[in-house]
């Protein structure tokens, strides 16, 4: 039996990133509905959400190992020409993902209560964050096949597909929350029940996609051997991502250290940082449709050896991007008051969401540019030294600033937001000036070579 053939046409900046820019938006609108859910039902829910998902980001970041590589080097497949070599590569991809999720739900589910008690967590916010993380802990088996479908589809072109996806769950997701938060009253597991049910979903949605798409799945019909496949993809996919998701992993745990010194601050603080990060999540949403849009062609451009115009159009898109971001983060910031007004927040959480809005004009356009550069390195095969300096840039910039200004200055949320604002222009410059002295060029071409061979 034959499968489906793949169905891949390259396409433009615009035809990639407004789908993404589109689920931005609905993913936007639907924290704002989150957010303002668990609000409305209590500050005490919403804080202990926002708690138990700062340790889940740890679990996200792990769980694109495989997708993350997977998308370069189908990318890089495509743009030259090897679209077997793509589809095989999209099916390794998918069930190591698979088996990865099963293991990180295993994981959080033994010590996630510990690691709430090890990050400070308010006493009473510990039993409601728990049972919130019990309850989702069974949804990450589902995210790491989540996260390498969508990859997969990414490097496809197939951006209209995951529009889909998100208008889809994300509907779903709030009238869910709405029934089991405010007409159940179920707390934390009716917070968490809607992710689960969710990304359950999401999974047969994406089999779907994916198999139409590439003519292969989660259990891919594909000729020879599994293990071959695997020694063939996993170990470039697993090089590819591992320095990314070091990378990932050492910043949320610079930040969850963060939020450590931020919760001796209480609720309010805790509050007010989960407020300003919902309402920044559509500037952060659009950075990373137009960094995943460019790192996409980036990885078709490398794979036909169209390596000039991959550079100059990284150096557009950051500096677009940079500026798009400085203007929206200013907007947030003027529109404050009323933009903060849905969540009812008191006094103190105002004035703490008003302050790091108001750093968030210099913090994220400096990351909008670290997010395109990186991207785009990493599409080229350069992770190593970019995670190198983003790890430094975290461990020098990040975290001795934020510990400075929270516990010895007591700036609270601010003192945080600094910390990130000036750790991130440091990444901006190094990375800046590693894409522009083309060190990354020589990754391209020894690539290049050691792939002549599979297409001879």
């Amino acid at each position: 039996m034959t499968s489906a053939p793949s169905r891949f046409e390259r396409k433009s900046m615009l035809q990639l990133s407004w789908p993404l820019l589109v689920v931005t938006l609905l993913t936007l609108l639907g924290a704002l509905g989150n957010v303002a859910i668990l609000s409305a039902a209590s500050a005490e829910l919403n804080a202990a959400v926002a708690t138990a998902n700062q340790l889940l980001g740890v679990l996200y970041d792990i769980s694109v190992i495989f997708s993350i590589g997977a998308l370069v080097v189908i990318a890089q497949h495509l743009g030259a020409g090897r679209t077997e070599e793509a589809k095989r590569a999209a099916g390794t991809a998918l069930r190591a993902s698979g088996i990865l999720g099963v293991a990180l739900a295993l994981f959080i589910a033994l010590a996630g209560p510990l690691l709430l008690v090890a990050v400070n967590t308010p006493p009473e916010l510990l039993a409601e964050a728990r049972r919130y993380l019990w309850v989702v802990a069974a949804g990450l088996a589902f995210n790491a096949y989540i996260v390498a479908a969508t990859a997969v589809l990414r490097a496809y072109g197939q951006t209209v597909s995951i529009l889909i996806l998100g208008a889809v769950v994300n509907v779903l997701d709030i009238a869910l929350l709405f029934l089991f938060v405010l007409v159940l009253d179920l707390g934390a597991a009716g917070a968490a029940l809607p992710t689960l049910l969710v990304r359950g979903i999401g999974v047969i949605l994406l089999e779907s996609m994916v198999r139409r798409t590439t003519g292969t799945g989660l259990v891919p019909a594909l000729r020879g051997s599994a293990s071959q496949w695997w020694r063939e993809h996993l170990p470039r996919m697993t090089r590819l991502s591992v320095p990314t998701v070091l990378e990932n992993g050492a910043f949320n745990l610079a930040v969850v250290a963060c939020v450590s010194f931020l919760n001796r601050y209480g609720t309010e603080a805790i509050n007010a940082r989960s407020y300003a990060l919902t309402l920044t999540a559509l500037v952060t949403g659009i950075i990373l449709a137009l960094a995943q849009g460019n790192e996409t062609i980036v990885g078709w451009d490398v794979g036909a050896r169209e390596l000039r115009a991959a550079k100059s159009r990284t150096l557009r898109t950051a500096a677009l991007t940079a500026a798009v971001a400085a203007l929206l983060a200013a907007l947030l910031y003027f529109g404050a008051e009323a933009a903060l007004a849905i969540f009812d927040p008191d006094s103190a959480t105002l004035a703490g969401a008003r302050q790091a809005l108001m750093i968030s004009i210099v913090l994220l356009p400096a990351s909008a540019y670290v997010s395109v550069v990186y991207g785009a390195l990493r599409s080229a095969g350069d992770v190593v030294v970019p995670m190198v300096y983003s790890i430094a840039a975290s461990a020098l910039v990040m975290l001795p600033l934020s510990w400075f200004l929270m516990e010895r200055q007591g700036m609270g949320v601010a003192g945080m937001f600094w910390a990130l604002a000036a750790s991130e222009a440091v990444k901006a410059a190094l990375l800046a000036g590693r894409w522009v002295r083309g060190s990354w060029l020589d990754t391209c071409r020894q690539a290049a070579s050691a792939d002549e061979p599979a297409t001879s």
